[in-house]
């Protein structure tokens, strides 16, 4: 039963709209300030606050003080695999305004993934360096 707790534990935090909408944007791997998250996210800086403290406390984020700004990023890269995996059995989002839509064409050409380059680029840059030779 304790596997079972772990696991609902990660997928409430995941499971939330404005968490999700937090843990998303950094995927990137770089490290984002509570208020550009916030903005991120659509939600008022304290709403973000409480959100992101549930997700250091959760083990999914990390959080990183410089002067007086707080600066989060995921915990580890088995937390962008775990959100990766998540997203490829989700159904898609439908696209309502010109901004999502430019957003969704961006991130399907080209894009970093934590830790590797994705999208079409990702795959053709792969592609040329298998057809160079450099690697097998």
């Amino acid at each position: 039963m304790t596997l079972y707790g772990n696991v609902t534990t990660v997928a409430s935090l995941i499971g939330d709209a404005t968490r999700t909408a937090i843990l998303m944007a950094l995927l990137g791997g770089q490290a984002l300030p509570a208020g550009e998250l916030a903005k991120l996210a659509r939600v008022s800086p304290q709403t973000a606050s409480n959100h992101l403290a549930k997700l250091v406390d959760g083990g999914l984020l990390t959080m990183e003080a410089w002067g007086r700004h707080r600066y989060y990023r995921l915990a580890s890269p088995d937390v962008a695999k775990a959100l990766e995996s998540i997203s490829s059995l989700s159904p898609p989002t439908p696209v309502r305004s010109l901004r999502q839509s430019t957003e969704a064409n961006a991130l399907c050409f080209a894009r970093t993934c934590y830790d590797h380059i994705a999208g079409r680029f990702g795959v053709a840059f792969t592609d040329a360096l298998r057809n160079k030779g450099y690697l097998a």
